[in-house]
């Protein structure tokens, strides 16, 4: 007898899917027993014409132990598919886990073992951490294990989960069959779950399509194998059905878990690529990007942060008012609107929130909700985003369904960022989310002006604000023939997301991964070109950045490229007196770009005499050191100052560096000309202050 475990989210429709399954393996001559491991007890019930049967538990909880008969649980459904339910005890009493084991030991006490089966199907709930919901992992009870999922990342984080219960149980013989993709509809989910499935080392066995045909077989009591024999949702189980028979006939592969672990499953939110498994079973990500709040922050501020930049429209935060009070004290946002509008509008002009609390839990959110968009109405807005946070998404609130209706109401644009606060993943899951919905507002133009570029991303938005940049950054885009369309996010209006799709021409504000698949995004739905470069920084991006302006529009771009060229090298020369024969340690970050830091210190005749990475991290050296960071680093560096005696450190580490030699933060220069050369200017100041400063020595 082959025992199949089908694991997956709550939600995830693997009740459905482990019901088709059995019917279909019915239907091929096989003995079927389902066994429904869920508390909600539907797992059976599109076998037995969309009733529910007696649990197990409530069987237990009623009659006498010396009463109880294993037939008095067992049902049959249609294709002669033998059916069991456990059940679960009282809402908000007992434990579900605890029901599970119970269930099992009734079943193997009353003779379930002697009974003829050829396959036993288990469908199972796999994302609650309990050891009695664990048990189908177990070898006893399974041979083989699906995991279905979609593409949200909850979804995912549940499989990864699942899989690393199976790595406990781990009994060295491979028993995971594959990932079953059961579709949402989002925008490329199945590359989401590929790149997922390609981590932890396993096939998608089958895409289950969003159809309708699903809902319309459920409403007529049966599976869609059997209601609908032949269309695209019964040929999706078909192939499970098949891999199935291939593993029973030794034919088909099954795997070892691999589970990833909380690094790389930080790069599945950002849907960024993962390299090959390492020696110890997980994957180690590829270029890691050291923002540490990308999870740890949540979907719902990075979303408002997007939509709460675009002055004339307004955003509705759909939770309680701290979540809104403290993704809005966030210091990009308030940076944008202090230093980019200068108009004296608070952010909570901007952002409200429906100050959820312990009642809508109770009776749900949603009239909240329609009171602060009626409430936006009357205020004269046009567009009004609403994005979702934890509460309402644990609730069950249809934001989405709630905004089309309040658009049709009211005669706004309601949109609905359903983030559901850290369900959607991270903060650079919930910005990926809003850029989408806002590219929703873009008018299409089918005419682009090679002459207009919009700027993604701000540079502006930063610890270090300089108003001269903007003429700095206007001046290099004018001199390659470009007129500023749109900068989003930053200070930009309603009627700003409007034009985008005029521009030909998309340049990120900065080179990082991030803001790479923020441009795809954005350019996707515009139709702009994506310029490789990023807005330049260092003389030799600067021609890099030319000559692709001259690729892409074909304007000749060569007589600016020289004229920067010439103003550079002046200004360089000037510096020279000071700079040149001076000798530098460079400390880096695994993850920066520092080729302008070393094409800029070349050209000061700086010579680097030992470069360093900041290498004290788990992504990097996977073990963790007794010391601290900042005693590593430090102790590092000081020890490269006391051989080599270097005039300046320069350093990317976060850390302070508490040593007895100059040393100053590498950082990153704004764009443009000005931006290096005031780079270059700072260092040649660097090289002449002592290196204790005269009142330590008083």
């Amino acid at each position: 007898m082959l025992q199949i475990a089908v694991y997956g989210k709550g939600g995830i429709g693997k009740s459905t899917i482990s019901a088709n399954i059995s019917h279909s393996l019915s239907n091929r001559g096989l003995k079927v027993l389902q066994i429904g491991c869920d508390p909600k007890h539907d797992s059976t019930r599109l076998l037995l014409g969309g009733k529910v049967q007696n649990t197990v538990l409530k069987y237990l909880r009623e009659v006498p132990k010396e009463d109880r008969k294993l037939d008095d649980v067992l049902s049959v459904g249609s294709g002669g598919v033998h059916c069991i339910e456990a059940g679960g005890p009282e809402p908000g009493v007992g434990c579900a886990g605890r029901g599970i084991l119970t269930m099992f030991d009734f079943l193997d006490s009353n003779g379930i073992g002697d009974m003829d089966h050829d396959v036993r199907v288990y469908d199972v709930l796999g994302d609650v951490v309990c050891g009695g919901f664990a048990v189908p992992l177990r070898h006893d009870y399974a041979d083989v294990v699906f995991i279905v999922t979609s593409g949200e990342f909850m979804s995912l984080y549940a499989a990864n989960n699942i899989l690393k219960g199976l790595q406990n149980y781990d009994n060295g013989n491979p028993r995971v069959g594959g990932i079953i993709l059961n579709r949402r509809g989002m925008d490329g989910e199945e590359e989401y779950v590929r790149n997922f499935a390609d981590g932890v080392g396993l096939p998608i066995v089958s895409v289950v399509e969003r159809d309708p045909l699903f809902m319309q077989a459920e409403s007529m009591g049966r599976t869609v194998s059997e209601a609908f024999p032949g269309s695209g949702p019964a040929r999706a189980i078909d192939r499970i059905v098949e891999r199935i028979e291939g593993i029973r006939d030794g034919t088909v592969e099954l795997y070892h878990p691999r589970p990833l672990d909380d690094d790389s499953m930080d790069m599945v939110a950002k849907g960024l690529p993962l390299d090959s498994a390492c020696d110890c079973g997980y994957v180690r990500a590829r270029n890691p990007v050291k923002d540490s709040r990308s999870l740890k922050s949540c979907a719902g501020a990075g979303a408002v942060s997007y939509t709460a930049r675009i002055r004339g429209a307004h955003t509705i935060v759909h939770g309680p008012s701290s979540c809104a009070y403290m993704m809005c004290c966030n210091s990009d946002i308030v940076t944008v609107h202090r230093d980019l509008h200068g108009d004296g509008d608070s952010i909570w002009d901007h952002v409200t929130c429906t100050d959820l609390d312990d009642s809508a839990s109770v009776f749900g959110g949603i009239p909240a909700l329609e009171e602060a968009i009626r409430h936006r109405a009357e205020m004269g807005d046009s567009v009004v985003f609403v994005v979702s946070m934890c509460v309402p998404g644990i609730i069950g609130d249809d934001i989405t369904d709630c905004c089309t209706r309040m658009s049709a109401e009211t005669g706004m644009r309601v949109i609905p960022v359903p983030v559901d606060g850290i369900g959607a993943g991270g903060v650079v899951h919930g910005r990926e989310m809003a850029i989408g919905k806002v590219m929703e507002l873009v008018e299409p133009c089918d005419e682009k002006d090679m002459g207009l570029v919009n700027i993604l991303g701000d540079y502006r938005v930063g610890r270090e604000f300089h108003a001269h940049m903007d003429s700095s950054v206007e001046e290099l885009l004018s001199m390659a023939g470009f007129r500023i369309n749109t900068i989003y996010p930053g200070k930009c209006r309603l009627e700003d997301v409007y034009r985008m799709g005029r521009a030909g021409v998309a340049v990120r504000s900065m080179d990082n991964l991030v803001f790479n698949r923020n441009c795809d995004i954005i350019c996707d739905r515009t139709g702009s070109v994506h310029m490789r470069e990023a807005l330049p920084r260092g003389m030799g991006a600067i021609d890099r950045w030319f000559d692709e302006v001259s690729e892409i529009t074909g304007r000749d771009t060569s007589a600016a490229k020289a004229e920067v060229r010439s103003r550079y090298e002046a200004g360089i020369s000037g510096l020279m007196p000071h700079t040149k024969g001076k000798r530098v340690v460079v400390v880096t970050r695994p993850s920066g770009k520092y080729r302008w830091l070393f094409e800029l210190l070349e050209d000061l005749g700086v010579e680097v005499v030992r470069t360093r990475e900041t290498t004290y991290n788990r992504w990097v050296m996977g073990t963790e050191l007794s010391m601290s960071k900042e005693e590593y680093i430090s102790g590092m560096v000081e020890s490269d100052c006391r051989e080599l005696e270097p005039d300046l450190v320069l350093s990317d580490s976060q850390s302070d560096l508490h040593i007895g030699y100059r040393c100053t933060a590498i950082g990153e220069p704004h764009p443009g000309l000005a931006g290096i050369m005031d780079y270059a200017e700072r260092l040649s100041r660097m090289f002449r202050v002592p290196v204790i400063e005269g009142w330590r020595c008083a």
